[in-house]
Formats: C-alpha cells, sequence, structure tokens
C-alpha cells in the first residue's frame, strides 16, 4: 500500500513515522520542503521517493508534487503528516486524489473552537461560552454573559499562538479595533493544563492513551519566555479518563492520535479547552514511548496496517519535557547536568526555532518512577544561574 507523508524531515523526529511504515510493509512516498541532503541517516531506505517541493505551503505546489508520484507510484491508499501545519492541506489532497481519511471540510469543522464546544457539549464534557470576534462585533449582551476578563484565541489554531488575554473593557475594544475575524473570545478558566493523549483504530476504539500536565499555561510560557516543563502520569484520574473517553467518541475520532487539552478545576471537575486530531506537540511521542518502553510510532503503522488485535502496555515512568532557553543562564553546565541527571536523562533535542517559543530551544527529556524525583530532575534542570 502506497503511504504519502508530508514533511517527513520535520519536525526532527517526524521520519520516525516513515521507519516504521516502512517496516511495517508499506511504500512511502514523502514530500517536504527540506533539501534531500538534509535527509536523516535513518531514513535511509525507508522512503521509495522523496520529492523536495520548497514551495509546498503553497497547495498549487503540493497538488502537483502528489500528483506526480500518483502518476509513477500508483494510487494513494493513506495520507497524513501527524503534524498541525499539514492538517488542512492533508484533507484537501484527500479530497482531490480520493483518499480514505477525513476531508478538508471535517478537517476545518475539527480545528474550530466554535464547533468543538457543540462535541464537547455533547460528550457531556463542560466547555467555556464561546463568541466569534468579528468580523461582526459581539453584541454588549454577549459580551456581559462572558464577563472579564476574556481570552482572546484564533478560532482554528494551536499552541498558543496568536492568544492574548484581555482584563478590561478598554483592552477588549482596543483589540476588536485592531480586527480580529478569525478570532473568539471565552471567558478566562482558572484552572491547572492537562491532557487526554493516545491512538484510536479504525473503529474508533483507543488503543493507547495517557496523561500530561503543564507546570503553566502555554500561553503564559510564550508570553513570558518562561523555563516551561510539562510531565506525564503513571495513573489517569479516573474522572479525567471519563470525560477524555467521552469527548474521543464525540468527536469521532478514527485511526488516528488525539491530544485533548482540560483545565483541571480545584473542585475535581474538568473543562475541556481544545481537541486536537494529532500527536501532541515536540518530542512527546518519544516521551510516551519512553514511559511505556514501547514503539509509539510502529503502534501507529500497526493501526493502518490493520493488524494490531490485542495491544498491552504498562505505564512504567512518569516523563517530562524540561525546556532550557538559550538567552538564560543556569547553574549547571551541560556536561554537568548530564552526570548529576545519570539515568534519568534519556535524550536531549534541540528544538526547532518553530517551537522555541513554548518549548524552549533545548529540551531535556527526563523519566523516573518516582514523581518527586522527577520534579526534582526538572528543577535541576533549569536552576538559574544566580542562585
Amino acid at each position: 500500500m502506497n503511504v504519502l507523508f508530508l514533511s517527513p524531515f520535520f519536525p526532527p523526529n517526524a521520519h520516525r513515522f516513515c521507519s516504521a511504515l516502512s517496516a511495517r510493509g508499506f511504500s512511502v512516498l514523502a514530500i517536504g520542503d527540506e533539501p534531500p541532503a538534509r535527509q536523516p541517516p535513518e531514513l535511509a531506505g525507508a522512503l521509495r521517493e522523496y520529492v523536495w517541493a520548497p514551495r509546498m505551503g503553497e497547495y498549487a505546489a503540493l497538488h502537483g508534487a502528489t500528483a506526480g508520484l500518483i502518476a509513477r507510484h500508483g494510487s494513494l491508499h493513506r495520507l497524513d503528516s501527524n503534524g498541525e501545519h499539514w492538517l488542512e492541506s492533508e484533507g484537501r489532497l484527500r479530497d482531490d486524489f480520493g483518499v480514505q481519511g477525513l476531508s478538508h471540510a471535517e478537517t476545518c469543522r475539527l480545528r474550530s473552537k466554535t464547533w468543538m464546544g457543540s462535541r464537547f457539549r455533547a460528550a457531556g464534557v463542560c466547555y467555556p461560552s464561546t463568541v466569534s470576534a468579528g468580523p461582526v462585533p459581539p453584541t454588549q449582551t454577549e459580551l456581559e454573559q462572558l464577563g472579564l476578563p476574556l481570552v482572546v484565541k484564533p478560532d482554528s489554531g494551536s499552541g498558543a499562538v496568536d492568544t492574548f488575554i484581555v482584563h478590561s473593557e478598554a483592552e477588549l475594544c482596543a483589540a476588536l479595533k485592531r480586527g480580529l475575524s478569525k478570532h473568539v473570545l471565552q471567558p478566562f478558566i482558572e484552572g491547572e493544563i492537562v491532557t487526554f493523549d493516545g491512538l484510536t483504530d479504525a473503529a474508533g476504539r483507543i488503543v493507547f492513551c495517557t496523561s500530561h500536565a503543564y507546570d503553566a499555561g502555554i500561553m503564559q510560557v510564550r508570553q513570558g519566555a518562561l523555563d516551561g516543563h510539562y510531565y506525564s502520569l503513571r495513573d489517569i484520574p479516573a474522572e479525567l479518563e471519563r470525560v477524555g473517553r467521552r469527548a474521543v467518541e464525540a468527536f469521532e475520532i478514527r485511526e488516528r492520535f488525539f491530544h485533548v487539552e482540560f483545565f483541571a478545576r480545584p473542585d475535581g471537575t474538568y473543562v475541556g479547552l481544545e481537541m486536537n486530531i494529532r500527536p501532541p506537540g515536540g518530542y512527546t511521542t518519544d516521551m510516551m514511548s519512553a514511559a511505556c518502553e514501547i514503539d509509539l510510532y510502529d503502534l501507529w503503522a500497526a493501526v493502518l496496517a490493520g493488524g494490531l488485535t490485542d495491544f498491552r502496555y504498562t505505564r512504567r515512568y512518569f516523563t517530562a519535557h524540561a525546556g532550557r532557553r538559550t538567552a538564560s543562564r543556569y547553574l549547571l553546565s551541560p556536561a554537568e547536568l548530564a552526570r548529576q541527571l545519570g539515568d534519568t536523562l534519556f535524550a536531549i533535542n534541540a528544538v526547532p526555532d518553530a517551537f522555541a517559543a513554548t518549548m524552549g530551544n533545548v529540551a531535556y527529556l527526563l523519566r523516573h518512577r518516582d514523581l518527586a524525583e522527577l520534579k526534582a530532575a526538572v528543577a535541576l534542570v533549569q536552576r538559574p544561574a544566580d542562585t
């Protein structure tokens, strides 16, 4: 079966999806905007053909590259990228070339915060009231119902890009005057951000799931250039898993990764933040694999191959991403830090500039069976030089 994978060299771990597909017997075709010379060594022999399309962000160029691959290799059976940036392009290509999977219209709907609210509520999950910021300005009644402070965010977006808080009517009026035709307004929700992440099979059955907790909201990390971190849980709180599973079912996630974000309220309840039809970003797929000592990339490829019948796993470790920023000074040098962390440190990865605002410039990936020890390791990574 032919699988077309978009952007196999970026992010840096994307190539692992292609290698897993090839190992499962798929014929892997790929299009990317990185020159062939940048192909990771691990991909040697895994791609049947790679098309370098520097302008693949322009749909006509991407469409043409896809048509060429089909002319040379035959019809496509799957098409994916597992990345937020290409989701809508994937949908258009599936429509145009008759490929199984989410259409462009379905993808756009799934990315809309406005539409998300209807699905979360259908699942019996609380979701903030959501009002369009434009092109028709919200009414005074709508604004009074929302209250202040308000979060202003793109209706379709991720990673808290172009997202901010307004605390007063004056700030809101100034924001609306700038033009926010693609944004929505939501009341600010107090709560810690937690996730329900995993993978479903063709029938929508969850074959793998886990959860991550964040030290601060992504919006706050971006705006304050903070040294953010997040970590996985060995045991998912029962209520979080209940609402997470209900959301995945309501959104009808099939044969895909999912990344559902919630606000965890102090009273033990959860409020839906957003649904993402992709794996969590950065190196989180590597963290999930390390936590369970499995290969999540291979598990995804097995789902696409239809050969997954009974998969069992155990969350053996807590894992964490602890970011460092090149503009900051830290107490321990990288070499001394690695020495002190020992086996708790399982990878050090450069973070692409596109993700650095939310994840730092260098990602230290950590794992430990004890959460307190893991948090101590995070603190060690991020301890500033003046302490």
